[in-house]
């Protein structure tokens, strides 16, 4: 049967537009591919065991909502949109409460739609467990709403106290599902709306298009997860083996990517299906963005093959809105100091921006003849605009963001502070500030990007990066991926990986993720960090700040470097000949899904047996130059690379100072 499909301009998760698409889906019985498992008979609802129904906490973060829930002042409601999964429906809500000080009593209750689900009272610990009921919430679609709303009273005696500063807090917070998780029978059906793991299984010795089937997926699967710390787990397909090699876990997918002339998407039959992903160079790419797109949806059937789905366009704009970029919720009430902060993601923005304007408008409640006050804006620490309020309590500014304190995502505050004659305690009244999701931001491209560095990811590696791999196989496969992911995790906005040889990566003029585990990278490529032979050089952000220092034994290590070449960003994952150190710091950069974010400065560096730890050398060097010209022991640098390599390096590291301090000198 083939079902044609004509899609309409519709918007993406990523506040892109998708341009119009004429694509076929056929749903047709695939033959059974030899060293795979065999086409099952699918049955609907099949259970991944035959166990009875059991409580399933998945934590907040996993759903997308984040690690905790606030509730400032003294009634606060928050709203969470909780998925239905194959199987399971939310049973309750769990977490530990922290109490703000001074606090008599308090309830936290559920309602759905005008049902009260539950309502309990918060222990005076400090900290305590609690479990809040969902039964009985209404279902919408393929959804539950919920609505938690808080209630403080403060101890006899004292004043009510909003409690901004030390809000009521539900940490650790999980969703309780009940139920056993189905398994899929369809490919429409395949990606859950929560993924814990994706596991895909590659031969030992892919081929050009196997790879670059993995590195298309690991980035498009970690995009449409983007709120979710999926794991992405790549296997190897041994000769002989039959994947999958273990039955899925709890919200584990598994996929099985393998060139050939059968073209489409099939899911295996039993208790634990598969999903073999099939292809040629030109048809396997197109199978791949089925998969992950919303189109995949219309695939009910247990195999299905595109043709013709087109790459969407993908554009950086010179003017956009604070509600394109994610911001819709920006409005706040509290009693005489308000804040509303919100974030300018340079991802979003889709390039390297400079020159950040914003178009603040939007109104506060009028204050009072008795009051009076100011509107200002920060960044960090720093004021960069303020205006006294109006008795109409509108407004509408521009405001431009410093270069330098640009960052990939810059939190602005806009605060409302009142002064003037207070009514006493419990007579003050609260006053709500809102400022309008439809104003402007407008931005440059920067080149070189501010920031730089690792900073600069992924917004320098749009819309399309190229990957070389300097020993294509599984191995570099796998470390490509990782980067890729890592780098992903920062943004729903979907990377564009394309895979191309290492020579044209390295010589091409696009931007560009290199693997290099065994180092030997050509000289057209400068890393801040490197080795040659016994001497360690390192770069600054200019040539006089180059040094070079000798090491015996010579230091190992492996880096996530990135560096601008003059006209692009290129990333590079290599080491000194030792890519068990390459592979350590890749590990240690997935295994918290909160390293991506501190992605930063010049150099991620592994040595030793060490955790990975970012490193600047041009400040660090700047920062011993410094140090010795006044007087003080350049050890630090040294302390922070001998203990990385396990040799000690004072010695180099004086010699280094005392000849770039002459440099500067003379300069």
């Amino acid at each position: 049967m083939i079902l044609r499909t004509f899609c309409a301009a519709a918007r993406g998760r990523s506040g892109r537009r998708v341009t119009a698409a004429t694509f076929t889906v056929a749903f047709a019985a695939l033959s059974a591919t030899a060293g795979l498992l065999p086409l099952g008979t699918p049955i609907a609802g099949t259970p991944a065991a035959n166990a009875a129904p059991a409580d399933n906490p998945i934590p907040l973060q996993s759903l997308g909502l984040g690690k905790s829930l606030l509730f400032p002042g003294r009634e606060h409601e928050v709203t969470l949109t909780l998925p239905l999964l194959p199987g399971l429906a939310p049973a309750a809500i769990t977490g530990t409460v922290q109490l703000p000080p001074t606090l008599a009593h308090g309830t936290l209750e559920a309602r759905s739609a005008q049902w009260l689900l539950d309502r309990v009272n918060l222990p005076l610990d400090p900290r305590a467990p609690v479990r809040i009921s969902l039964a009985g919430a209404e279902v919408t679609g393929n959804a539950v709403s919920v609505s938690l709303t808080s209630s403080l009273l403060p101890e006899p005696g004292i004043c009510p106290d909003d409690w901004l500063g030390q809000p009521l807090t539900l940490t650790d917070a999980s969703v309780v599902y009940f139920g056993e998780e189905t398994q899929p029978t369809t490919v429409a059906e395949f990606l859950p709306p929560v993924l814990n793991r994706l596991t895909m299984y590659l031969p030992a010795n892919p081929s050009d298009t196997e790879s670059a089937a993995v590195l298309a997926l690991s980035a498009a699967a970690t995009a449409r997860y983007a709120n979710q710390p999926v794991a992405v787990d790549i296997r190897r397909i041994e000769s002989g083996a039959t994947p999958p090699d273990h039955p899925p876990a709890f919200l584990e997918r598994q996929v099985v990517i393998q060139e050939g002339s059968d073209t489409g998407l099939r899911v295996t039959g039993g208790p634990a299906p598969s999903l073999i992903v099939s292809g040629d160079k030109d048809s396997l790419p197109t199978q791949i963005r089925l998969l992950t797109s919303d189109l995949s949806r219309a695939a009910m059937a247990g195999s299905a093959t595109a043709k013709g789905l087109p790459v969407a366009p993908q554009l950086a704009p010179e003017t956009t809105t604070l509600q394109e970029l994610g911001q819709s919720r920006l409005s706040a009430t509290a009693i005489g100091y308000v804040k509303v902060d919100f974030a300018i993601d340079m991802t979003r923005l889709g390039r390297p921006s400079k020159n950040v304007r914003i178009n603040l408008h939007g109104n506060h409640t009028p204050l009072p003849d008795t009051l009076n006050g100011q509107v200002a804006v920060t960044v960090g620490d720093r004021q960069i605009a303020a205006w006294p309020v109006t008795p109409s309590g509108q407004f509408d500014q521009w405001v431009t963001i410093p270069n330098e304190l640009l960052t990939r995502f810059t939190t602005v505050s806009v605060t409302l502070q009142q002064a003037g004659l207070t009514h006493g305690c419990g007579l003050e009244q609260p006053v709500t500030l809102t400022i309008d999701p439809s104003g402007e931001v407008q931005g440059q491209l920067s080149k070189p990007p501010v920031p730089g560095g690792l900073g600069a990811v992924p917004q320098a590696l749009m819309p399309q990066v190229q990957v070389g791999l300097q020993t294509p196989g599984f191995a570099d496969t796998v470390r490509a991926a990782q980067i890729l992911v890592a780098v992903q995790r920062l943004t729903a906005v979907p990377l564009r990986p394309q895979l191309v040889s290492f020579d044209t990566a390295v010589r091409g003029d696009q931007p560009a993720v290199l693997v290099a585990a065994n180092g030997g990278l050509p000289n057209s490529i400068t890393l801040p960090l490197d080795r040659s032979g016994d001497t360690l050089i390192v770069y600054g952000d200019d040539a006089d700040l180059e040094t070079k220092i000798d090491l015996k034994p010579p230091l190992s290590f492996g880096s996530l470097q990135a560096t601008w070449t003059g006209k692009r960003m290129v990333v590079v994952g290599t080491s000194t000949q030792a890519p068990e150190h390459l592979d350590r710091l890749l590990n240690w950069l997935l295994a918290d899904p909160d390293r991506s974010f501190r992605l930063a400065g010049p150099v991620l560096l592994q040595a030793g047996d060490r955790d990975p730890e970012f490193f600047d050398p041009a400040a660090d060097l700047a920062q011993q130059v410094s140090a010795a010209g006044a007087g003080d022991s350049p050890i630090p640098l040294a302390r922070r690379l001998a203990l990385g390599g396990g040799v000690a390096l004072a010695a180099g590291i004086v010699v280094a100072a005392g000849i770039l301090l002459q440099r500067r000198r003379n300069r």
